[in-house]
């Protein structure tokens, strides 16, 4: 049986009270005092409970992650980024998924705030984030969104240099001489919308018309990699190479290019003799395939490691009862060629 803050303040000769106090650091006491408390829960191996002394205080040091597909191994690394900011600020986050559904979305800030968290970082599931108005009425707590733009409910955001991304991606197309170029994007979204942009741009640029049938997004349902090989995207992609004349594709992520090159592998045609392949979002994989898929790499441990200081410095602002302006922070992304272009 674990030993308790009684047993605790009978061996040191003190009252509970004065135990608390040294554990916790709320009153000052004599430094003998001190020490035979220390000395007790040494002998007794007594477990200080953070999480209830953080409580009393009024804080819970829990930073909530909203993530809208976990099976994306995107996230997953920006997770990690976070996680490594918010224990150098005395944090922890807790990880949950919301399937790509608002609801499970919504419920999923509701119960964290439930659970008095301390601050909140949401990779969204939609632009629209009105309820969040009404959720927070009641609770001081800072939002940082990452991955998504939103509207709504304004707060700090981190997201990648999409356009510009894209941009490189498709401009390297065109320089090897493509000209009929398709995008693929795993779903409609303002950061698929972004990319998109990006293959826009390099397209105008070069006078080349955009052909609006090569233009293809999938649905918004969070399914397993292992349906998506044979999903939306794997149909789009079919139904493109068999009725239009595309000589390259790029993918808005590593979603689309589960589906796509999986079409490709399947129905022989090879990369890149017959369709070059790009990608947005380097993962260790690509490298891996035959041939190695060219990417856009991001850097989702960075922009993880962002929205935690972000997450952290808004949480000391309003203890402090200071004002920043929110903040839009775009993070660089690099073009990795290889084999497949």
């Amino acid at each position: 049986m674990k030993p308790s803050i009684v047993e605790v303040a009978q061996l040191a000769g003190v009252s509970t009270a004065t135990v608390s106090y040294v554990l916790n650091g709320t009153k000052r006491v004599r430094p003998e005092t001190a020490r035979k408390v220390m000395d007790a829960v040494d002998k007794l191996q007594y477990q200080i409970n953070p999480l209830a002394r953080n409580f009393r205080k009024g804080e819970s040091k829990l930073i909530g992650f909203v993530v809208c597909d976990l099976s994306n191994s995107f996230f997953q690394d920006i997770a990690l980024g976070l996680e490594q900011c918010l224990n150098q600020y005395g944090y922890r986050p807790i990880l949950i998924d919301s399937k790509e559904d608002k609801q499970i979305e919504m419920d999923n800030v509701r119960n964290l705030l439930g659970s008095s968290i301390d601050g909140l970082v949401i990779a969204p599931t939609t632009e629209d984030f009105t309820y969040l108005k009404l959720m927070l009425r009641n609770h001081n707590v800072p939002v940082v969104y990452v991955d998504r733009k939103t509207s709504g409910y304004e707060s700090d955001v981190v997201l990648s240099e999409n356009v510009e991304g894209g941009y490189q991606a498709v401009k390297s197309l065109i320089e090897r001489g493509h000209r009929e170029i398709a995008f693929i994007g795993s779903r409609r979204d303002s950061t698929m919308e972004e990319r998109g942009e990006g293959y826009r741009k390099a397209l105008r640029e070069a006078g080349i018309p955009i052909n609006e049938n090569y233009i293809r997004y999938g649905d918004n349902m969070s399914v397993s990699q292992r349906n998506l090989l044979h999903g939306t995207i794997y149909n789009h992609t079919r139904e493109l190479v068999k009725n239009y004349p595309i000589t390259a594709i790029f993918t808005g992520n590593n979603l689309a290019t589960v589906g796509a090159f999986n079409y490709l592998m399947e129905a022989g045609i090879k990369v890149p003799e017959h369709i070059a392949f790009i990608t947005f979002d380097d993962s260790f994989w690509l490298s891996m395939t035959t041939p190695s898929l060219s990417a856009v790499a991001q850097h989702p441990e960075e922009m993880g490691r962002i929205a935690g200081k972000l997450v952290c410095e808004r949480i000391l602002a309003t203890q402090r009862n200071i004002e920043n302006p929110h903040q839009l922070i775009r993070v660089p992304t690099k073009l990795v060629l290889r084999r497949s272009c």
